[in-house]
């Protein structure tokens, strides 16, 4: 009787030290148990990982998952449309359902903005790709107009930049190079004539959460060198010893993270949790672009929509830490385990 031998590839183990790095810093990390807490979180990113590379095997499971994203964000658009026009707010017994607006700035079901331009900036490179492969194109064109104004509702500067360079480097990946001027070029057109995101691109150096966002940097260096640079200061613990660290005239209630993934991970997890996390992105570009080299089905368009996809989350989070927001953890995580499965396939072929 012949057995099927489980093993595990190299981005699986860096998968796993990553985790084991994120706990090696909660046991030196300054509020322990806060710091366990809040670092069980990647347990969930690494079930999702491992779940989207075992169950999505073939087309038909890709196809079922990008109509279940279009569903979504279809849905979210609508809601979030709907929420500009008409201030829409639901909240139930002080749970916000929709939370109401601010600034102008839609949220839809996603409770803040961040997040819901964070999924949709992740979700179009998806939808555009798998359009051009020619797969429910009215459906996905309807798909990608709704995500697109409810985008741009949101007023996001970092996912605006950050998709519009996505979008470029996918239409190369696809030969359109035509496609890879124009869209971006209405995209940016849209930016500047859209008057309130247009508002917010100008007076990025004189918002107040604007500059309460820089002043965390210093603060965030100096706990870091002031504990242990290899472990850091403990998962989700530069919050609560932001306000020893102030910087004066901003000595408030800290936030929650420092806006620059890289940074924060620093800070949070030192040297070693950091070079984990450096090491699965190199790895999931490098598997990336080997699986969009080497195939010619639809691997190929998958593997192109997700390096575009997370080359949006790359370049967002110089200034922002969205892994840190569960719901977008997952989805990233997910995207590394479609990654992670068809490196595997590949390699048996």
């Amino acid at each position: 009787m012949s057995r099927t031998r489980f093993s595990l590839n190299l981005l699986d183990k860096v998968q796993l030290s990553l985790l084991g790095a994120i706990f090696l810093s909660s046991t030196f990390a300054v509020y322990k148990v806060h710091s366990f807490i809040a670092g069980s979180l990647f347990i969930s990113y690494l079930i999702s990982y491992f779940l989207s590379k075992t169950l999505l095997k073939n087309e038909n499971d890709f196809n079922k998952l990008t109509d279940f994203l279009s569903y979504c964000a279809c849905a979210i658009s609508i809601i979030g449309i709907f929420q500009y026009f008409t201030k829409l707010s639901f909240v139930i017994k002080g749970i916000p359902i929709i939370a109401p607006m601010q600034g102008g700035r839609i949220n839809s079901i996603c409770y803040n903005t961040l997040i819901l331009s964070s999924f949709l900036a992740f979700t179009i490179p998806i939808f555009i790709s798998f359009f051009i492969k020619g797969y429910k194109r009215i459906f996905l064109v309807t798909t990608i107009i709704l995500s697109l104004v409810s985008f741009f509702l949101t007023l996001s500067r970092g996912p605006a930049i950050s998709l519009i360079i996505s979008i470029i480097f996918l239409f190369c990946l696809l030969n359109k190079k035509v496609a890879a001027i124009i869209l971006p070029i209405i995209l940016i057109v849209i930016c500047f004539i859209f008057t309130p995101l247009k508002t917010r691109f100008l007076d990025t150096s004189y918002l107040s959460g604007d500059i309460k966002r820089k002043v965390t940097v210093i603060p965030g260096i100096r706990m870091w060198k002031e504990h242990s640079i290899l472990t850091g200061v403990g998962i989700h613990n530069f919050y609560l010893l932001y306000e020893n660290y102030a910087l004066p005239s901003y000595c408030y209630k800290g936030p929650h993270y420092i806006h620059c993934m890289y940074l924060n991970f620093l800070v949070e997890s030192g040297i070693i949790g950091f070079l984990v996390l450096m090491l699965i992105f190199i790895i999931l570009t490098r598997w990336g672009w080997q699986i969009y080299k080497r195939n010619i089905d639809f691997k190929r368009w998958i593997s192109a929509a997700l390096l575009a996809s997370f080359l949006n989350v790359l370049i967002h989070n110089i200034a922002d830490n969205t892994p840190y927001v569960i719901g977008l953890g997952i989805l990233f995580w997910a995207g590394m385990g479609i990654i992670s499965g068809m490196k595997d396939s590949m390699e048996k072929c």
